[in-house]
């Protein structure tokens, strides 16, 4: 979630710059929410040589439009932390103007909730322990075993049936390919 700096502007008196709060942290890129309660009005923003060296944004000079608000983005690339300075906001060309403290802190690392089946090995599925025959004969096996004995089945009835050596060539590539597809079967 991004963090939100709003700053209301002209809500008591022309160009008012008033910030909804005069210390603001962050841990990272947040928003900067003008919100305009009268006439349009011409804003400035700039953060001070402490601040900017953190923060970063694409438009200082911005115009708000009467009884609206415009949000603007205030990237805070990765840097120096902690970092503490003053966001300064000015409207009517900087008749009138404020400041507000900004702080940029490390982001906390969110708490991962470990309990002690983390430390425990992970039990084996059912038929993955046994012997072999055993993992053969998996319920999860049964279907390749199955093709597997049709395949040849076929390759070697069509090599009796034509009697050519390509015929069997092919059906002896079909058992070495069934044989080594079982193999990977048993030796998960």
């Amino acid at each position: 979630m991004v963090d939100t700096l709003t700053v209301h502007l002209s809500r008591g008196e022309l160009h008012e710059v008033a910030p909804a709060t005069a210390d603001f942290e962050t841990g990272g890129t947040f928003e900067l929410e003008l919100v305009n309660h009268g006439r349009a009005s011409h804003v400035h923003v700039h953060p001070d040589d402490a601040l900017a060296r953190g923060v970063h944004l694409d438009e200082t000079n911005l115009y708000v439009e009467t009884d609206s608000t415009r949000v603007v983005e205030v990237a805070v690339p990765d840097g120096p932390r902690p970092l503490r300075g003053a966001l300064e906001i000015s409207a009517g060309y900087g008749a009138t103007g404020s400041s507000v403290d900004v702080g940029i802190v490390e982001r906390p690392e969110p708490d991962l909730p470990v309990d002690e089946t983390l430390a425990e090995p992970e039990p084996k599925p059912a038929g993955a322990s046994g012997s072999a025959l055993d993992r053969l004969l998996a319920e999860e096996s049964l279907p390749v075993l199955g093709l597997g004995v049709v395949a040849v089945l076929i390759a070697l009835g069509a090599a009796v049936a034509f009697g050519d050596l390509v015929v069997a060539v092919g059906a002896l590539v079909v058992v070495a390919g069934v044989l080594g597809a079982l193999y990977a079967l048993v030796s998960e």
